[in-house]
C-alpha cells in the first residue's frame, strides 16, 4: 500500500469521539500542570542525568580531584628527579667497580660455557611419501 492510499483511507474513516470521562480527566491534568509553578527539579536537567547513582558520580568526581591534585604537585618530568639526586662519589664508583670485577671473576670460575650439542641430520619424513608399487 502506498503512503498516498493510506492517507486517503484515513481521511474516509469517521472520527470517533473521546469518552467523556477521559476528556474530563485529560483537561483536569492539563489545568493542574499549567497552574503549578515550575520547580527547581524541573529546571535542573543535570539532576535527572545524575539521578541513577549520585553517590557513584560524587565518588568519581572525588577521585578525579585527587588525581588532578597529585598531577599538579608532581615534578615536571622524569628528568626532574635525576637532577635533584647528587652525583655518586668517587668512593662509591670505586666500590661499584670492585664489586663488578669480583662478580665477573666468580662467574668465570664457576660457570663454564656449555658446548652446543652436535646437530644430527634430519631423518626421512614419511608423511608425504607415497609407496611405489614395483
Amino acid at each position: 500500500m502506498k503512503p498516498e492510499d493510506f492517507e486517503k483511507q484515513l481521511q474516509r474513516q469517521p472520527l470517533r469521539e473521546v469518552p467523556t470521562e477521559w476528556r474530563a480527566e485529560i483537561l483536569r491534568s492539563a489545568r493542574a500542570a499549567r497552574s503549578s509553578p515550575v520547580t527547581s527539579h524541573d529546571v535542573a536537567w543535570w539532576r535527572e542525568w545524575l539521578w541513577p547513582s549520585p553517590q557513584a558520580w560524587a565518588g568519581l568526581a572525588a577521585v578525579w580531584m585527587v588525581i588532578l591534585g597529585l598531577n599538579a604537585t608532581a615534578p615536571a618530568g622524569p628528568g626532574a628527579v635525576a637532577k635533584r639526586s647528587p652525583a655518586p662519589s668517587v668512593e662509591a664508583d670505586a666500590t661499584l667497580a670492585a664489586q663488578r670485577r669480583e662478580l665477573a671473576r666468580l662467574l668465570d670460575n664457576n660457570f663454564a660455557e656449555p658446548t652446543p650439542a652436535p646437530k644430527s641430520p634430519p631423518g626421512p619424513r614419511s608423511e608425504g611419501v607415497v609407496p611405489s608399487k614395483a
